[in-house]
């Protein structure tokens, strides 16, 4: 013999219980929790925000809608368009080294590092 309750989990005197199911489909509709409040109130229903919220964590979990996400596109190097008015034209647009440069990014950092003061008591004034 199988047993099966009549009621869903809870307590049985819940007033916003009857309309699980219209709280789920407001949720997921986007709808925030004082607007589910509002519209049970339309129905007869008169609860608080806070009861609204207990009985939507007791919905059952469902993943987040996903956005439609827009197909990728492939990136495109190209050098920075400034027409002249930019001293860091001719560097690349994504390591903004100029173009010719064939050091490494270490290299690169070295470079910078032997001519930095880091000491602030002993900066160049």
């Amino acid at each position: 013999m199988k047993l099966t309750a009549r009621h869903a989990p809870g307590r049985t005197n819940r007033k916003a219980r009857a309309f699980s199911d219209e709280i789920a489909r407001l949720r997921r509709e986007g709808h925030g929790l004082v607007a589910i409040q509002e519209a049970l109130a339309d129905a007869g229903v008169l609860v608080s925000v806070s009861t609204v919220r207990r009985e939507v964590v007791r919905l059952p979990k469902q993943p987040p809608p996903q956005p439609a996400r827009p197909s990728p596109t492939p990136l495109q190097h190209r050098p920075i368009q400034t027409g002249g008015l930019d001293p860091l034209e001719g560097l690349h647009a994504f390591s903004r080294r100029p173009l010719g440069d064939k050091r490494n990014p270490r290299q690169v950092a070295e470079d910078f590092l032997k001519g930095y003061i880091s000491n602030p008591l002993f900066r160049k004034k």
